[in-house]
Protein backbone atom coordinates (compact mmCIF):
# COMPACT_ATOMS: atom_id res chain seq x y z
CA UNK A 1 0.00 0.00 0.00
CA UNK A 2 1.24 3.52 -0.79
CA UNK A 3 1.23 4.70 2.79
CA UNK A 4 3.35 7.80 2.24
CA UNK A 5 1.01 8.94 -0.52
CA UNK A 6 -2.06 8.26 1.62
CA UNK A 7 -0.64 10.35 4.46
CA UNK A 8 0.06 13.16 2.00
CA UNK A 9 -3.49 12.95 0.70
CA UNK A 10 -4.82 13.22 4.23
CA UNK A 11 -2.69 16.28 4.96
CA UNK A 12 -3.88 18.02 1.80
CA UNK A 13 -7.55 17.05 1.88
CA UNK A 14 -8.60 17.36 5.54
CA UNK A 15 -10.86 20.37 6.11
CA UNK A 16 -11.57 22.43 9.21
CA UNK A 17 -15.23 21.39 8.94
CA UNK A 18 -14.10 17.76 9.33
CA UNK A 19 -12.79 18.39 12.83
CA UNK A 20 -14.90 17.40 15.84
CA UNK A 21 -15.34 20.08 18.49
CA UNK A 22 -13.17 18.17 20.96
CA UNK A 23 -10.31 18.02 18.46
CA UNK A 24 -10.52 21.76 17.83
CA UNK A 25 -10.43 22.48 21.56
CA UNK A 26 -7.47 20.17 22.04
CA UNK A 27 -5.48 21.82 19.25
CA UNK A 28 -6.05 25.25 20.77
CA UNK A 29 -5.08 24.02 24.21
CA UNK A 30 -1.90 22.41 22.91
CA UNK A 31 -0.91 25.72 21.30
CA UNK A 32 -1.67 27.65 24.49
CA UNK A 33 0.30 25.22 26.62
CA UNK A 34 3.24 25.15 24.20
CA UNK A 35 3.52 28.93 23.95
CA UNK A 36 3.51 29.24 27.74
CA UNK A 37 6.30 26.69 28.00
CA UNK A 38 8.26 28.45 25.26
CA UNK A 39 8.01 31.83 26.96
CA UNK A 40 9.51 30.50 30.18
CA UNK A 41 12.06 28.39 28.32
CA UNK A 42 13.32 31.43 26.44
CA UNK A 43 14.96 32.68 29.65
CA UNK A 44 17.11 29.58 30.27
CA UNK A 45 20.81 29.38 29.37
CA UNK A 46 20.41 26.93 26.47
CA UNK A 47 17.45 28.94 25.18
CA UNK A 48 19.65 32.00 25.13
CA UNK A 49 22.33 30.01 23.30
CA UNK A 50 19.80 29.12 20.61
CA UNK A 51 18.70 32.76 20.42
CA UNK A 52 22.26 34.01 19.97
CA UNK A 53 22.84 31.34 17.34
CA UNK A 54 19.90 32.38 15.17
CA UNK A 55 20.82 36.04 15.52
CA UNK A 56 24.23 35.18 14.12
CA UNK A 57 22.60 33.33 11.20
CA UNK A 58 20.68 36.39 10.05
CA UNK A 59 17.78 35.64 7.71
CA UNK A 60 14.89 37.58 6.25
CA UNK A 61 12.84 39.16 9.07
CA UNK A 62 9.61 37.22 8.59
CA UNK A 63 8.91 35.22 11.76
CA UNK A 64 9.02 36.24 15.42
CA UNK A 65 11.20 34.81 18.16
CA UNK A 66 9.13 34.59 21.35
CA UNK A 67 10.01 36.86 24.27
CA UNK A 68 12.65 38.80 22.34
CA UNK A 69 10.45 40.04 19.49
CA UNK A 70 13.22 39.78 16.90
CA UNK A 71 12.17 38.57 13.45
CA UNK A 72 14.22 36.15 11.37
CA UNK A 73 13.60 33.40 8.83
CA UNK A 74 10.87 30.85 9.58
CA UNK A 75 13.46 28.07 10.01
CA UNK A 76 15.55 30.11 12.44
CA UNK A 77 12.54 31.31 14.43
CA UNK A 78 11.19 27.76 14.68
CA UNK A 79 14.59 26.49 15.83
CA UNK A 80 14.77 29.06 18.62
CA UNK A 81 11.15 28.73 19.70
CA UNK A 82 11.29 24.93 19.48
CA UNK A 83 14.38 24.90 21.68
CA UNK A 84 12.55 27.13 24.16
CA UNK A 85 9.65 24.66 24.14
CA UNK A 86 11.67 21.48 24.67
CA UNK A 87 14.16 23.07 27.00
CA UNK A 88 12.86 22.19 30.47
CA UNK A 89 10.84 18.96 30.44
CA UNK A 90 7.46 20.69 30.65
CA UNK A 91 6.11 19.49 27.30
CA UNK A 92 2.92 17.86 26.24
CA UNK A 93 3.27 14.13 25.64
CA UNK A 94 1.68 11.40 23.52
CA UNK A 95 2.01 8.50 25.93
CA UNK A 96 2.00 5.63 23.42
CA UNK A 97 4.97 7.04 21.52
CA UNK A 98 6.69 9.46 23.89
CA UNK A 99 6.29 12.25 21.33
CA UNK A 100 6.46 15.83 22.54
CA UNK A 101 4.66 17.61 19.72
CA UNK A 102 4.09 21.10 21.06
CA UNK A 103 7.76 22.06 20.85
CA UNK A 104 7.70 21.20 17.13
CA UNK A 105 4.22 22.07 15.92
CA UNK A 106 3.51 25.33 17.77
CA UNK A 107 6.77 26.99 16.61
CA UNK A 108 6.12 25.79 13.05
CA UNK A 109 2.57 27.07 12.70
CA UNK A 110 3.51 30.41 14.22
CA UNK A 111 6.59 30.84 12.01
CA UNK A 112 4.84 29.90 8.77
CA UNK A 113 1.43 31.27 9.73
CA UNK A 114 2.94 34.67 10.38
CA UNK A 115 4.41 34.82 6.86
CA UNK A 116 1.09 33.83 5.28
CA UNK A 117 -1.20 35.91 7.51
CA UNK A 118 -3.10 32.70 8.28
CA UNK A 119 -6.39 32.62 10.13
CA UNK A 120 -6.85 30.92 13.47
CA UNK A 121 -8.87 28.17 11.80
CA UNK A 122 -6.02 27.48 9.37
CA UNK A 123 -3.61 27.28 12.29
CA UNK A 124 -5.87 24.86 14.18
CA UNK A 125 -6.22 22.61 11.13
CA UNK A 126 -2.46 22.59 10.56
CA UNK A 127 -1.87 21.61 14.21
CA UNK A 128 -4.29 18.69 13.95
CA UNK A 129 -2.78 17.45 10.69
CA UNK A 130 0.73 17.67 12.11
CA UNK A 131 -0.19 15.66 15.21
CA UNK A 132 -2.08 12.99 13.30
CA UNK A 133 0.78 12.51 10.84
CA UNK A 134 3.52 12.55 13.46
CA UNK A 135 1.89 10.22 15.99
CA UNK A 136 0.90 7.60 13.42
CA UNK A 137 4.40 7.51 11.99
CA UNK A 138 5.74 6.98 15.51
CA UNK A 139 3.15 4.27 16.21
CA UNK A 140 4.12 2.44 13.05
CA UNK A 141 7.76 2.19 14.18
CA UNK A 142 7.01 1.33 17.81
CA UNK A 143 7.83 -0.35 20.15
CA UNK A 144 11.40 -0.24 18.83
CA UNK A 145 11.30 3.53 18.31
CA UNK A 146 9.78 4.06 21.74
CA UNK A 147 12.25 1.87 23.61
CA UNK A 148 15.38 2.13 21.50
CA UNK A 149 18.16 4.67 21.06
CA UNK A 150 16.23 7.05 18.82
CA UNK A 151 14.37 10.03 20.25
CA UNK A 152 10.81 10.00 18.90
CA UNK A 153 10.37 13.79 18.87
CA UNK A 154 13.60 14.34 17.00
CA UNK A 155 12.93 11.57 14.49
CA UNK A 156 9.19 12.01 13.86
CA UNK A 157 8.93 15.75 14.52
CA UNK A 158 10.22 16.77 11.05
CA UNK A 159 7.19 15.05 9.48
CA UNK A 160 4.88 17.12 11.69
CA UNK A 161 6.61 20.38 10.79
CA UNK A 162 6.61 19.48 7.11
CA UNK A 163 2.91 18.62 7.23
CA UNK A 164 1.97 21.85 9.00
CA UNK A 165 4.14 23.95 6.70
CA UNK A 166 2.82 22.29 3.58
CA UNK A 167 -0.77 22.76 4.63
CA UNK A 168 -0.31 26.44 5.51
CA UNK A 169 1.45 26.97 2.16
CA UNK A 170 -1.41 25.13 0.43
CA UNK A 171 0.64 22.33 -1.10
CA UNK A 172 -0.89 19.94 -3.57
CA UNK A 173 -0.58 16.20 -3.00
CA UNK A 174 2.61 15.79 -5.03
CA UNK A 175 4.44 18.58 -3.23
CA UNK A 176 3.25 17.35 0.19
CA UNK A 177 4.47 13.85 -0.67
CA UNK A 178 7.90 15.22 -1.49
CA UNK A 179 7.88 17.27 1.71
CA UNK A 180 7.24 14.10 3.73
CA UNK A 181 9.97 12.25 1.85
CA UNK A 182 12.52 15.00 2.42
CA UNK A 183 11.47 15.25 6.09
CA UNK A 184 12.32 11.56 6.48
CA UNK A 185 15.87 12.38 5.52
CA UNK A 186 15.99 14.97 8.32
CA UNK A 187 15.10 12.55 11.15
CA UNK A 188 17.57 12.80 14.02
CA UNK A 189 17.90 12.58 17.78
CA UNK A 190 19.44 9.98 20.08
CA UNK A 191 18.78 9.03 23.68
CA UNK A 192 22.47 9.17 24.51
CA UNK A 193 21.41 12.70 25.39
CA UNK A 194 20.26 13.07 28.13
CA UNK A 195 20.31 9.59 29.64
CA UNK A 196 24.05 9.65 30.18
CA UNK A 197 23.55 12.69 32.40
CA UNK A 198 25.93 14.76 30.30
CA UNK A 199 25.27 17.92 28.33
CA UNK A 200 22.34 19.94 27.04
CA UNK A 201 21.97 18.46 23.55
CA UNK A 202 18.46 17.16 24.16
CA UNK A 203 17.25 20.69 24.79
CA UNK A 204 17.49 21.49 21.06
CA UNK A 205 15.66 18.42 19.71
CA UNK A 206 12.35 20.26 19.38
CA UNK A 207 13.99 23.15 17.56
CA UNK A 208 15.89 20.75 15.30
CA UNK A 209 12.71 18.93 14.32
CA UNK A 210 10.74 22.12 13.66
CA UNK A 211 13.41 23.77 11.54
CA UNK A 212 14.22 20.52 9.71
CA UNK A 213 10.58 19.97 8.80
CA UNK A 214 10.16 23.51 7.57
CA UNK A 215 13.31 23.15 5.47
CA UNK A 216 11.98 19.90 4.01
CA UNK A 217 8.70 21.55 3.01
CA UNK A 218 10.40 24.61 1.53
CA UNK A 219 12.73 22.40 -0.49
CA UNK A 220 9.72 20.51 -1.83
CA UNK A 221 8.12 23.84 -2.70
CA UNK A 222 11.19 24.66 -4.79
CA UNK A 223 10.88 21.38 -6.70
CA UNK A 224 13.21 19.01 -4.82
CA UNK A 225 11.87 15.47 -4.91
CA UNK A 226 12.33 12.33 -2.84
CA UNK A 227 11.26 8.68 -2.90
CA UNK A 228 7.50 8.25 -2.82
CA UNK A 229 7.89 5.32 -0.41
CA UNK A 230 9.80 7.09 2.37
CA UNK A 231 7.56 5.60 5.09
CA UNK A 232 6.86 2.07 3.87
CA UNK A 233 9.93 1.35 1.75
CA UNK A 234 12.28 -1.45 2.83
CA UNK A 235 14.98 1.14 3.45
CA UNK A 236 12.54 3.85 4.50
CA UNK A 237 11.68 5.39 7.85
CA UNK A 238 9.48 2.69 9.39
CA UNK A 239 11.92 -0.12 8.67
CA UNK A 240 14.90 1.98 9.67
CA UNK A 241 13.50 2.99 13.06
CA UNK A 242 11.21 0.04 13.81
CA UNK A 243 12.44 -3.58 13.99
CA UNK A 244 9.00 -4.98 13.06
CA UNK A 245 7.09 -1.99 11.69
CA UNK A 246 3.31 -1.92 11.87
CA UNK A 247 2.55 -0.08 8.64
CA UNK A 248 -1.20 -0.43 9.12
CA UNK A 249 -0.94 1.98 12.06
CA UNK A 250 -0.16 4.76 9.59
CA UNK A 251 -3.70 4.92 8.30
CA UNK A 252 -5.77 3.01 10.88
CA UNK A 253 -8.63 5.32 11.84
CA UNK A 254 -7.03 8.22 10.01
CA UNK A 255 -9.53 11.07 9.98
CA UNK A 256 -11.91 9.39 12.41
CA UNK A 257 -9.84 8.30 15.41
CA UNK A 258 -7.87 11.29 16.63
CA UNK A 259 -4.49 10.68 18.21
CA UNK A 260 -4.31 14.32 19.24
CA UNK A 261 -6.94 13.58 21.88
CA UNK A 262 -4.47 11.16 23.52
CA UNK A 263 -2.02 13.94 24.26
CA UNK A 264 -1.53 14.97 27.89
CA UNK A 265 0.61 17.56 29.65
CA UNK A 266 3.40 17.22 32.16
CA UNK A 267 2.48 18.37 35.66
CA UNK A 268 6.09 18.63 36.81
CA UNK A 269 9.29 19.74 35.05
CA UNK A 270 10.80 16.27 34.84
CA UNK A 271 10.94 13.13 32.75
CA UNK A 272 7.61 11.45 32.12
CA UNK A 273 8.44 8.32 34.10
CA UNK A 274 9.13 10.40 37.22
CA UNK A 275 5.84 12.28 36.94
CA UNK A 276 3.60 9.57 38.50
CA UNK A 277 6.20 9.04 41.23
CA UNK A 278 6.03 12.70 42.16
CA UNK A 279 2.25 12.72 41.94
CA UNK A 280 2.01 9.77 44.32
CA UNK A 281 4.45 11.42 46.71
CA UNK A 282 2.53 14.68 46.58
CA UNK A 283 -0.71 12.88 47.45
CA UNK A 284 0.93 11.11 50.37
CA UNK A 285 2.42 14.31 51.79
CA UNK A 286 -1.01 15.96 51.67
CA UNK A 287 -2.73 12.98 53.28
CA UNK A 288 -0.22 12.02 55.96
CA UNK A 289 1.34 15.44 56.68
CA UNK A 290 5.01 14.44 56.80
CA UNK A 291 8.00 16.54 55.78
CA UNK A 292 11.39 15.87 54.21
CA UNK A 293 12.97 15.68 57.66
CA UNK A 294 10.61 12.83 58.60
CA UNK A 295 11.64 10.57 55.70
CA UNK A 296 13.99 7.64 56.26
CA UNK A 297 13.59 5.91 52.89
CA UNK A 298 11.55 6.06 49.67
CA UNK A 299 11.16 3.19 47.19
CA UNK A 300 9.80 4.12 43.76
CA UNK A 301 8.43 1.07 41.97
CA UNK A 302 8.32 1.26 38.18
CA UNK A 303 8.63 -0.77 34.98
CA UNK A 304 11.93 -2.09 33.65
CA UNK A 305 12.29 0.57 30.94
CA UNK A 306 12.14 3.36 33.51
CA UNK A 307 14.23 1.49 36.05
CA UNK A 308 17.00 0.18 33.80
CA UNK A 309 17.24 2.75 31.03
CA UNK A 310 15.82 6.06 32.17
CA UNK A 311 15.12 7.52 35.60
CA UNK A 312 16.87 4.87 37.70
CA UNK A 313 20.21 5.34 35.95
CA UNK A 314 21.33 8.80 37.06
CA UNK A 315 21.92 8.74 40.81
CA UNK A 316 24.13 11.82 41.20
CA UNK A 317 23.17 14.42 38.60
CA UNK A 318 25.79 16.99 37.69
CA UNK A 319 23.63 19.44 35.75
CA UNK A 320 19.96 20.39 35.47
CA UNK A 321 19.32 18.17 32.48
CA UNK A 322 20.45 15.05 34.31
CA UNK A 323 18.63 16.22 37.47
CA UNK A 324 15.35 16.19 35.57
CA UNK A 325 16.02 12.59 34.54
CA UNK A 326 17.04 11.38 37.99
CA UNK A 327 14.19 9.88 40.00
CA UNK A 328 15.91 9.93 43.37
CA UNK A 329 17.06 13.55 42.99
CA UNK A 330 13.67 14.71 41.68
CA UNK A 331 11.70 13.11 44.52
CA UNK A 332 14.12 14.56 47.05
CA UNK A 333 13.73 17.95 45.39
CA UNK A 334 9.97 17.72 45.74
CA UNK A 335 10.13 16.77 49.39
CA UNK A 336 12.57 19.56 50.29
CA UNK A 337 11.20 22.33 48.06
CA UNK A 338 7.52 21.39 48.06
CA UNK A 339 7.40 21.43 44.28
CA UNK A 340 9.13 20.14 41.16
CA UNK A 341 8.51 22.81 38.55
CA UNK A 342 10.23 25.60 36.68
CA UNK A 343 11.09 27.49 39.84
CA UNK A 344 12.38 24.48 41.82
CA UNK A 345 14.84 22.96 39.35
CA UNK A 346 17.68 25.47 39.74
CA UNK A 347 21.45 25.47 40.13
CA UNK A 348 20.96 26.19 43.82
CA UNK A 349 18.78 23.10 44.17
CA UNK A 350 21.35 21.01 42.32
CA UNK A 351 23.87 21.80 45.05
CA UNK A 352 21.49 21.86 48.02
CA UNK A 353 22.98 19.57 50.73
CA UNK A 354 19.52 18.64 52.08
CA UNK A 355 18.36 17.47 48.66
CA UNK A 356 21.59 15.61 47.98
CA UNK A 357 21.51 13.83 51.35
CA UNK A 358 17.84 12.87 51.03
CA UNK A 359 18.33 11.67 47.44
CA UNK A 360 20.70 8.97 48.70
CA UNK A 361 17.82 7.37 50.65
CA UNK A 362 15.55 7.18 47.58
CA UNK A 363 15.72 4.22 45.19
CA UNK A 364 13.88 2.86 42.20
CA UNK A 365 12.83 -0.80 42.06
CA UNK A 366 11.25 -3.01 39.44
CA UNK A 367 7.54 -3.41 40.19
CA UNK A 368 5.90 -6.36 38.43
CA UNK A 369 2.37 -4.89 38.42
CA UNK A 370 3.55 -1.59 36.95
CA UNK A 371 5.68 -3.51 34.43
CA UNK A 372 2.77 -5.65 33.22
CA UNK A 373 0.56 -2.62 32.69
CA UNK A 374 3.37 -0.83 30.83
CA UNK A 375 3.74 -3.78 28.47
CA UNK A 376 0.03 -3.56 27.57
CA UNK A 377 -0.59 0.12 26.83
CA UNK A 378 2.56 2.04 27.89
CA UNK A 379 1.04 3.93 30.85
CA UNK A 380 3.44 5.96 32.99
CA UNK A 381 2.67 4.38 36.36
CA UNK A 382 4.49 4.12 39.67
CA UNK A 383 4.16 2.76 43.20
CA UNK A 384 5.71 4.84 45.98
CA UNK A 385 6.52 3.45 49.44
CA UNK A 386 7.68 5.90 52.11
CA UNK A 387 9.21 4.78 55.40
CA UNK A 388 9.40 7.49 58.06
CA UNK A 389 11.90 7.82 60.87
CA UNK A 390 9.05 6.99 63.23
CA UNK A 391 8.73 3.55 61.62
CA UNK A 392 5.44 4.32 59.90
CA UNK A 393 5.22 3.18 56.28
CA UNK A 394 2.87 4.49 53.60
CA UNK A 395 2.27 3.29 50.05
CA UNK A 396 0.42 4.83 47.13
CA UNK A 397 0.12 3.82 43.49
CA UNK A 398 -0.53 6.02 40.45
CA UNK A 399 -1.45 3.73 37.51
CA UNK A 400 -1.06 6.61 35.07
CA UNK A 401 -0.36 10.30 35.41
CA UNK A 402 -3.57 12.23 35.99
CA UNK A 403 -4.98 14.34 33.19
CA UNK A 404 -4.78 18.09 33.69
CA UNK A 405 -8.11 19.91 33.61
CA UNK A 406 -8.76 23.06 31.61
CA UNK A 407 -8.20 25.08 34.77
CA UNK A 408 -4.96 23.18 35.45
CA UNK A 409 -3.63 23.99 31.97
CA UNK A 410 -4.65 27.62 32.26
CA UNK A 411 -2.89 27.94 35.60
CA UNK A 412 0.26 26.23 34.33
CA UNK A 413 0.22 28.59 31.35
CA UNK A 414 -0.06 31.60 33.65
CA UNK A 415 2.82 30.46 35.85
CA UNK A 416 5.09 30.00 32.86
CA UNK A 417 4.04 32.87 30.62
CA UNK A 418 4.37 35.45 33.39
CA UNK A 419 8.06 34.57 33.71
CA UNK A 420 8.31 36.87 30.66
CA UNK A 421 5.10 38.83 30.02
CA UNK A 422 2.84 40.84 32.30
CA UNK A 423 -0.21 39.33 33.97
CA UNK A 424 -2.44 41.59 31.86
CA UNK A 425 -0.85 40.49 28.59
CA UNK A 426 -0.94 36.89 29.80
CA UNK A 427 -4.71 36.98 30.33
CA UNK A 428 -5.27 38.55 26.92
CA UNK A 429 -3.11 35.88 25.29
CA UNK A 430 -4.93 33.10 27.14
CA UNK A 431 -8.34 34.37 26.04
CA UNK A 432 -7.19 34.89 22.45
CA UNK A 433 -5.72 31.40 22.06
CA UNK A 434 -8.68 29.73 23.76
CA UNK A 435 -10.74 31.42 21.02
CA UNK A 436 -8.19 30.94 18.26
CA UNK A 437 -10.83 30.04 15.67
CA UNK A 438 -11.95 33.68 15.75
CA UNK A 439 -8.50 35.13 14.97
CA UNK A 440 -8.37 36.53 11.43
CA UNK A 441 -4.60 36.94 11.21
CA UNK A 442 -2.17 34.97 13.36
CA UNK A 443 0.43 37.75 13.07
CA UNK A 444 -1.76 39.82 15.40
CA UNK A 445 -0.96 37.26 18.10
CA UNK A 446 2.80 37.71 18.09
CA UNK A 447 2.88 41.01 20.04
CA UNK A 448 1.27 39.09 22.92
CA UNK A 449 4.13 36.55 22.83
CA UNK A 450 6.88 39.11 23.36
CA UNK A 451 7.93 41.40 26.17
Amino acid sequence: MDYTRLMAQFAVQLKYSDLPAAVIEKAKEIALHAWGVQLAGSTLPWGKSAYRHVLDQGGSPKSTILNYGVKTSPMNAAFANGTFGHGFEMDDNHASTGLKGGCVVAPTVLAIGETQLCTGQEIILAIVIAYEVMTRIALSASPALFSGPHHSTGTCGPFAAAAATGRLLRFDEKTMLNAFSIAGGHSAGLHEAPLTGRGELKRIYGGMAASNGIRAALLAKEGLTGPTTMLEGKLGFCHAFGDTPNLAALTAGLGSEWQILRVHYKIYAQDGYIQPMTEALERMVKQYKFSADDVAEVIAGCGHHAHDQVVGVIREPKDLTSAQFSANFSLALFLVKGGAGFHEYTEDSLNDPRIIALSKTIHTALDDEIEQEWLKTRPRGARITVRLNSGKTYTDIVPNLRAMTVDDVNEKFRRLATVVISAEKCEKLLTTVRNLEDVRDISTLTPLLTR
